[in-house]
């Protein structure tokens, strides 16, 4: 176990607790926050702003809980709503820093766009929180990879966990897109071994 603390910004563990209570709800998130061992937080969320204060270990046993109470099938589907939901409720929060995004973007090729969303938005996370990504590509793939990952944060499994940052990922692409969709799919996790969390993105979009 590692004694060296990471954190998220306090603003995203918020919207990642808040869009877990939209699913969820008020009883529901009690319950999840005492099996994550997180009770400090039942009606008592992380404060609105981006000081880093949620710490990855954290953001894992939150994840862990939900898989406990879910099951890997229900930890996925309900981790990548929330996903979604975390990425749509911060685009809110971050509305002049979105502004700018979306200039930036609104040029060139589908392609294009979403190289250049993909860079813009690994930036943001190593700027403001201790989650370390870069993004590569090959003929058919973008491939997001996080060399410091919170989700899957001193956990181990034998299948890939985290799909919290698959639906901020899908979340950020139908963004960029204009509500395009995309296949993407986990191929390394640091809780299976593997060096990094890598999750490919297909090119070519479903729709």
């Amino acid at each position: 176990m590692s004694e060296q603390q990471f954190y998220y910004p306090n603003r995203w563990g918020r919207l990642v607790l808040t869009s877990a209570e939209e699913i969820v709800g008020e009883k529901g998130m009690a319950a999840l926050l005492n099996m994550a061992k997180i009770p400090e937080y039942i009606g008592n969320y992380p404060p609105d702003d981006m000081e880093k204060g949620f710490t990855f270990v954290q953001v894992s046993q939150l994840q862990q809980a939900i898989w406990d109470m879910y099951g890997p099938r229900g930890a996925r589907v309900f981790a990548t709503r929330a996903g979604e939901q975390t990425f749509a409720d911060g685009l809110a929060h971050f509305g002049a820093l979105a502004n700018t995004a979306r200039a930036t973007m609104g040029i060139g090729s589908l392609s294009l766009r979403i190289k250049i969303g993909l860079g813009f938005f690994a930036r943001w996370f190593n700027d403001v929180s201790d989650q370390v990504v870069s993004v590569s590509e090959d003929d058919g793939n973008w491939y997001w990879v996080i060399e410091q990952c919170p989700m899957c944060w001193e956990r181990t499994s034998d299948r890939p966990l985290c799909h919290l940052a698959i639906g901020v990922l899908q979340g950020a692409l139908a963004w960029v897109s204009g509500g395009r969709h995309f296949r993407l799919a986990e191929t390394e996790c640091k809780a299976m071994g593997g060096e990094n969390c890598r999750i490919r993105i297909d090119k070519t979009p479903i729709d």
